[in-house]
């Protein structure tokens, strides 16, 4: 089944747990065999709180014609596909073949948030393209000091 929010992606189920994209089934794979700890797509983030508009009136196509929108714009969130726990770190891991348009955006809004939390952590951010980076993804986490 094609991920139409992802291009080329391919939707699968593995361990009853359905990825996004091959390449993340892969690099869940790579993160089972080697015995760290982690959760798959656990955190979820506010990028952008949504609003109610109360000074702009909005005019969206509906069927054919325009008509007034009167719904709060959303929220928009970001769902990392991996958290580790290693030593005094929080790892997040994003595994990415081709961006789609809004993900730079998200990522930027998201290492802003990670960059601010002064809650005693510290924070890494990851993002393999490809099996082999994944690879070299888990061997930098070993190595963590």
């Amino acid at each position: 089944m094609e991920n139409k929010k992802i291009k080329n992606a391919k939707v699968t189920i593995f361990n009853g747990i359905k990825f996004k994209s091959l390449l993340e089934r892969a690099c869940y794979r790579e993160l089972e065999k080697s015995g760290l700890t982690f959760s798959h797509e656990s955190d979820k983030f506010r990028l952008w709180e949504g609003v109610k508009l109360k000074n702009l009136k909005v005019f969206l196509v509906k069927g054919r014609l325009l008509q007034l929108n009167t719904t709060k714009l959303q929220d928009t969130t970001y769902c990392p596909d991996f958290r580790l726990e290693y030593k005094d770190f929080i790892i997040f891991i994003e595994t990415k073949g081709f961006p789609n348009d809004s993900y730079p955006l998200k990522r930027k809004l998201f290492l802003k948030i990670l960059d601010q939390l002064n809650d005693g952590h510290k924070y890494i951010f990851i993002e393999p393209h490809s099996v082999g980076q994944m690879i070299q993804a888990i061997n930098i986490i070993r190595t963590l000091e």
